[in-house]
């Protein structure tokens, strides 16, 4: 399986007309914002917020915390105002498959419903992150 490359970087949702200026850390996959590629309005969890909540979603991404939305699926972007899963998240399937992270099966989806939206996505990974990288990658968001 090919793997791919994984960074974290700053990034900048402008404010304005009742949105909020919110500074993140968003994903680099193989040179290329992940946030480029998805439609919505969404941030990653990574980065502002409470510090325990930052803590949660680092262990999370690394496997070491249950899942955060149904079908054993975690959030990897979430709403730009207040980080709720309510407010519906793009996640994906997070898996350890040979000491290689898998991202796969990318979808919308809310805390209070066991739909998945996959239609808009499908065009979005698989992604396969060595075990090693991706753990410091992850805990270097902290």
């Amino acid at each position: 399986m090919k793997t791919n490359s994984l960074e974290l970087v700053h990034n900048h949702r402008p404010g304005g007309a009742g949105a909020t200026e919110r500074d993140y850390l968003d994903y680099v996959i193989d040179g290329r914002l992940l946030s480029e590629r998805i439609a919505g309005d969404f941030v990653t969890s990574l980065g502002w917020g409470d510090a325990a909540e930052q803590a949660r979603a680092v262990r999370r991404l690394l496997l070491d915390e249950p899942a955060d939305v149904p079908n054993d699926r975690r959030s990897l972007y979430v709403c730009p105002e207040c980080g709720d899963l309510g407010c519906g998240a793009l996640s994906a399937v997070i898996e350890n498959v040979n000491n290689q992270i898998v991202w796969r099966d990318f979808g919308y989806q809310n805390d209070y419903e066991d739909i998945v939206r996959l239609d808009d996505y499908r065009n979005i990974g698989p992604f396969v992150f060595e075990a090693a990288v991706y753990e410091r990658v992850i805990r270097g968001a902290m």
